[in-house]
């Protein structure tokens, strides 16, 4: 049975079509995924789904009650309420269905015959919806979730918080709400990799359907089994989730391709009989007129604006492009980076992961020089140009146009000084931007069009290190796939935050992770290899903590010694032997953990891979020794 069916779906705004005769069902518990350019139409289909906006015609079904949950990018919270009493609204309906089964669990005891059983069948009903639900545990789910959330305070108040903190609020109030169907406007724009890869867990087992718009390609490779595409007002259903949906788009576009040159050549032939300007209008010629227009037409339906842009530099930076020497930053006098040291060379691609709020931003400024240094000192090398893009967008006027904001000349130089003159106009159009767009105010652009033409002004600087500050926040999955190549492809530097995993995967060198207490820890390759170091390392801090719980168990479990007149005791040569055992395990459990710290640190050893093999192979044979001698030295403490 569908959740939902939708039956053509029509919406306009003046002259502008967004959506046109969309159609579609979603299963009871499905879950798609909706991609598209900025602007195509995404959150307005959420809105009329929602009941927020109306539709110029098309059809809606949805199953009788059925409960649906919308999250906006900008959810209007309360701001007078408290962050618990907001979460608590959230679980209204579930509140009152415990009420109403304690209720009846009252009238069941006094009632008989008939009565009895029409009050045992809505009992069943309601007992069933809380199990559905999960809502047995309303107050330790809310705990739970805050918890999750990395929600600290939950008696702060709305109104004090900011933008991406309200969303993450009223995330989780609709996960607590556990609606029949979950409408989600990119969920993970305001969440840590952590957080996003728990969310992908638990709407894993989420037992109603799931609508949701994500830039977050792992995201839906993982969670959706379908994908909805939405490109000039029409939508493309796709089986399986991204990687599927790349695969039968690529198909797709090939077959147009081909249809496309077969119109553009057939039209070029009418097109050129046409120019002979022929006298005689027959009826024969007339229709070969009249299917010309038709070619040109659809011609025209199907070319698309496409996103294309490389980065070029206007010189190539030397060897080191960025140092830092024992940084420490922080905020009055408090420090959120301690003792940080790196240094950034020409073609590295660093990606800085973390929760939120442990100072990435902060490590950014403090890297540029915008914030000023506890103690360390950050150099920059001779030949380095610097591009960067903070995560408030800032830098563009809100009163000026986009072609003004761009430039105030006609033509600009893309790379720097001695890069390619374009026209003004053409150069926007190549970032999706219209004649009209361009005269509009910046302060009328969405998230994704001020990303955009942030991006198209720092090409023109030919940066040789550019610097990025979530730079996947509001931009659509096309746009981080050319973001993606450009970045490939760049010859200079690069330092980006971001907690999108694929964006990593496809672009970064290396990642710089917050490890908690100000400590900043630089990890090879991109997130994948990332997370198996990480995992690597949990490994070893489980192993550790059990050969410690191991002998703390064994020495607990000693029998009782003899009394003294029966103790035979060690002999002298034993009694050596445990002070040499006890000795020797103290040593190796030091070396045992400066090995740990060093695998936990790559980039604090000389010698590269060769010399990370070097220590593993030497903590796992400490490791073996300590096992042997605490064994040995159990059964000498037992004897003694």
């Amino acid at each position: 049975m569908n959740a939902i069916d939708v039956t053509g779906l029509t919406k306009s705004y003046g002259t502008t079509t967004i959506l046109s005769s969309v159609s579609f069902a979603v299963g009871e518990r499905e879950r798609v995924g909706i991609v598209g350019r900025n602007g195509c139409g995404k959150s307005t289909l959420f809105r009329i789904l929602a009941g927020l906006e109306e539709a110029d015609s098309g059809e809606i079904v949805k199953r009788r009650g059925l409960t649906m949950g919308y999250l906006d990018q900008r959810p209007g919270l309360n701001p007078g309420l408290t962050v618990r009493e907001l979460l608590g609204e959230y679980l209204g309906e579930p509140r009152e269905k415990l009420r109403r089964h304690g209720e009846l669990s009252h009238l069941v005891a006094k009632s008989s015959g008939a009565e009895l059983d029409k009050l045992l069948r809505e009992q069943e009903e309601v007992h069933s919806w809380l199990d559905h639900h999960n809502a047995w545990t309303l107050d330790h789910r809310v705990e739970e979730i805050c918890a999750r959330f990395n929600i600290l305070d939950p008696d702060a108040k709305v109104g004090d918080l900011s933008g991406g903190w309200n969303q993450r609020v009223a995330l989780a109030g609709m996960l607590l709400a556990a609606p029949d169907l979950l409408l989600l406007d990119e969920p993970t724009n305001q969440l840590d990799a952590d957080t996003v890869a728990w969310l992908e867990e638990y709407l894993l087992d989420y037992p109603g359907a799931i609508l949701l718009v994500t830039h977050d390609r792992y995201f839906l490779d993982r969670v959706v089994k379908r994908m909805f595409e939405l490109e000039g007002g029409a939508l493309t259903a796709y089986s399986g989730g991204y990687s599927s949906y790349l695969e039968q788009k690529a198909e797709r576009l090939a077959l147009e391709g081909r249809t496309q040159t077969r119109l553009l050549n057939l039209l070029r032939r009418e097109e050129e009989w046409l120019s002979r300007s022929p006298k005689a209008r027959t009826t024969k010629q007339k229709a070969r007129i009249g299917r010309a227009e038709d070619l040109k037409e659809k011609t025209q339906t199907t070319k698309r604006r496409e996103l294309d842009f490389s980065i070029t530099t206007e010189r190539e930076a030397g060897g080191m492009v960025l140092e830092a020497e024992k940084l420490t930053a922080g905020y009055n006098g408090v420090p959120l980076i301690k003792d940080f040291s790196l240094t950034l060379r020409k073609g590295e691609r660093i990606g800085i992961l973390g929760p939120n709020g442990c100072g990435k931003s902060t490590l950014i400024k403090a890297l540029l020089g915008d914030l000023p240094l506890i103690s360390g000192e950050v150099r920059r090398g001779n030949k380095t140009l610097l591009g960067y893009i903070d995560q408030e967008r800032s830098g563009l006027i809100e009163e000026d146009s986009v072609e003004e904001n761009l430039s105030p000349n006609e033509w600009v130089t893309i790379g720097g000084a001695r890069g390619d003159r374009k026209h003004r106009k053409g150069y926007l159009e190549s970032f999706l931007f219209s004649y009209n767009d361009q005269k509009a105010p910046v302060s009328t652009l969405s998230g994704g069009e001020r990303a955009r033409l942030l991006l198209a002004k720092l090409l023109l600087l030919g940066a040789n290190l550019i610097v990025l500050d979530e730079p996947t926040n509001d931009i659509d999955i096309p746009t981080l796939q050319v973001l993606d190549e450009a970045l490939t492809e760049f010859t200079g530097s690069a330092l980006i935050v971001t907690h999108d995993r694929y964006f990593l995967d496809k672009v970064a060198t290396g990642i710089l992770h917050m490890e908690g207490d100000g400590r900043v820890v630089y990890y090879e390759g991109g997130y994948t290899a990332f997370s198996r170091a990480m995992e690597r390392k949990r490994e070893e801090v489980r192993g550790s903590q059990k050969r410690i719980e191991k002998a703390m168990t064994l020495k607990e479990a000693q029998p009782q010694p003899p009394p003294p007149s029966k103790r035979k005791g060690l002999s002298f040569k034993e009694k050596r032997e445990l002070e040499g055992i006890e000795e020797r395990i103290a040593a190796l459990e030091e070396r045992h953990l400066a090995l740990e710290k060093s695998l936990a640190d790559p980039a604090s050893i000389d010698g590269g891979h060769e010399a990370l093999t070097a220590i593993s192979g030497e903590l796992a044979e400490v490791a073996k020794e300590l096992e042997s001698l605490m064994e040995r030295w159990e059964e000498l403490e037992t004897k003694k």
